[in-house]
C-alpha cells in the first residue's frame, strides 16, 4: 500500500500516512449510501473517483524526493564540491600564466555545480510540496464527504414511507450535487498542484548557466559559457599529468 513516511529532523521514521487509509471511511460508507435510490449510480462513480485518487503512489514520490535530495548533497559541497576544491595545486607548484585561466575555469565550474545542486534541491522541495498538497486535498475531501454520506444513509429509512420518500429523494439529490461540487474542487486543486510541479521543473533553467549566483564574470541572465574558455597551456600535456 502506498504510504508517506513521516520522519523527524534526524531522518528517523516516526509514522506513516497512506492515501488508502485516509479514504477508507468514505469507501466504507458508500455501500450503505447506495441504498438511497438517488445514489444507485452516483455511489459507483464516487467510488471510482476515490479509487483513482488512491493510485497516487506516495512510495515513488518519496523515492524521488530522496533521490533529488541525495543528488544535491552529493553534487554540492558535501562530496563533489569538496573534492573539486582539492583539485588546484598550490601556487608554488604551479605559477605559470595559464594558472589564472585554469582557476577561472574552476570557479565557473564550481558555480555551475552549485547551481545544479540548487536546482536539485528545488525539485525536491517542489515534489515535497506537491505530495503534501495532494494529501491535504484528499483529507479535505474525506472530511467533507463523510457528513454528506451519513446524511444520505440516514435518509434511507425515509424511503419506506410515501409521505417522507420525497424528503429522502431530496436529501439524496442534494448530497449528489454537493459531492460532485466537492470532487470538482478537489480535482481542480490537484490539477493545479501538478501543473505547478511541471512549471517548477521546466523553470530549472534559472539555476543552470543563467543564475544570478555568478558574480564577477557574468551578468544576471547571461551565459558565462564555461565550455568555451580557452587556456593557453605553458607546458606540454605531460607536465600536468
Amino acid at each position: 500500500m502506498s504510504e508517506i513516511l513521516i520522519a523527524n529532523a534526524a531522518g528517523t521514521v516516526t509514522g506513516t500516512h497512506t492515501v488508502a487509509a485516509a479514504t477508507a471511511p468514505v469507501r466504507g460508507l458508500l455501500p450503505a449510501a447506495r441504498a438511497n435510490w438517488m445514489w444507485l449510480v452516483f455511489a459507483g462513480a464516487l467510488g471510482a473517483a476515490i479509487a483513482y485518487l488512491e493510485t497516487f503512489d506516495n512510495d515513488e514520490v518519496n523515492k524521488s524526493i530522496k533521490e533529488w535530495g541525495d543528488a544535491a548533497r552529493l553534487l554540492g559541497g558535501d562530496q563533489f564540491g569538496a573534492a573539486l576544491e582539492q583539485v588546484p595545486p598550490s601556487d608554488t607548484e604551479w605559477d605559470f600564466d595559464d594558472r589564472d585561466a585554469f582557476d577561472l575555469f574552476l570557479r565557473k565550474l564550481g558555480a555551475e555545480i552549485n547551481s545544479l545542486a540548487e536546482a536539485f534541491n528545488a525539485n525536491k522541495d517542489t515534489l515535497t510540496s506537491a505530495r503534501d498538497a495532494f494529501n491535504d486535498a484528499v483529507n479535505a475531501l474525506v472530511d467533507a464527504l463523510i457528513p454528506i454520506l451519513i446524511a444520505v444513509i440516514a435518509s434511507v429509512a425515509l424511503q419506506a414511507f410515501p409521505p417522507t420518500a420525497p424528503i429522502a429523494e431530496a436529501i439524496g439529490v442534494a448530497g449528489m450535487v454537493a459531492s460532485a461540487a466537492i470532487l470538482a474542487l478537489v480535482f481542480g486543486d490537484i490539477s493545479a498542484v501538478f501543473s505547478a510541479v511541471m512549471a517548477g521543473f521546466q523553470g530549472n533553467d534559472r539555476f543552470a548557466f543563467v543564475s544570478d549566483s555568478r558574480p564577477g564574470w557574468a551578468a544576471t541572465g547571461q551565459d558565462p559559457d564555461i565550455k568555451d574558455i580557452k587556456i593557453d597551456w605553458v607546458q606540454d600535456s605531460k607536465f600536468y599529468q
